[in-house]
């Protein structure tokens, strides 16, 4: 997968979030950190390291978690973006 359709897929996130009710605001923000966090693994390319990664999957697990019981709809989106990352090596 290439960066475009990581960007898009975290678009549509941010969208399913957005239209989600009773999302609280801690999950909100753990989502904004992700995608922070996303955006530098990118900019780093080849050069990130397994301590860069490891802070976002562990994340992106905790997030899928959360999701699963109380807005199973976001954790599939969260799972299609764990696995634009994976698929790009991430």
């Amino acid at each position: 997968m290439e960066r475009n359709q990581l960007v898009e897929t975290l678009q549509q996130l941010h969208a399913d979030l957005s239209a989600a009710k009773q999302v609280g605001p801690e999950a909100r923000a753990l989502l904004r950190t992700l995608t922070d966090d996303i955006d530098r693994l990118l900019e780093k390319g080849d050069d990130a390291l397994p301590a860069d990664v490891e802070p976002v999957s562990s994340g992106l697990r905790d997030l899928v978690r959360r999701f699963e019981a109380d807005h199973p709809e976001l954790s599939a989106s969260v799972d299609r973006v764990a696995d634009a990352l994976a698929a790009m090596g991430i």
